[in-house]
């Protein structure tokens, strides 16, 4: 049986797997509410990694967050808006999630790449 999911694929375009931390409000000691993202290691998201064309930029950006990158993954998603997907030194902050069809059968993931977070 011949796999056809993967005969579109560039070799760099591989599916790569994302560490998901989720976003928590926490309040500190001056009465500031701040987003700090945490998470163990343990959900994974399995996905494939793309520059996004000028169309989807304008179409999905916000005011404050300027999409860099598309993830599409197989399946309903896993991640939600407002959470950071970990892929080693670089960080990827959701910006808008497109659930194909509704079906759950793909779900894209539009991001931005940041550089200066930690």
């Amino acid at each position: 049986m011949n796999n056809t999911r993967m005969m579109y694929v560039r070799p760099g375009n591989l599916f790569k797997e994302f560490v998901i931390e989720s976003n928590q409000q926490v309040v500190t000691s001056t009465g500031r509410v701040v987003n700090r993202h945490s998470g163990d290691g343990t959900e994974i998201l399995k996905g494939c990694l793309a520059e996004v064309s000028d169309e989807e930029r304008t179409n999905h950006s916000q005011k404050d967050h300027i999409i860099t990158h598309t993830i599409v993954q197989a399946g309903s998603p896993k991640a939600k808006r407002t959470d950071k997907l970990v892929l080693g030194e670089r960080m990827f902050y959701i910006v808008d999630i497109d659930d194909a069809g509704s079906l759950g059968v793909s779900t894209i993931y539009y991001a931005e790449e940041r550089r200066d977070a930690k």
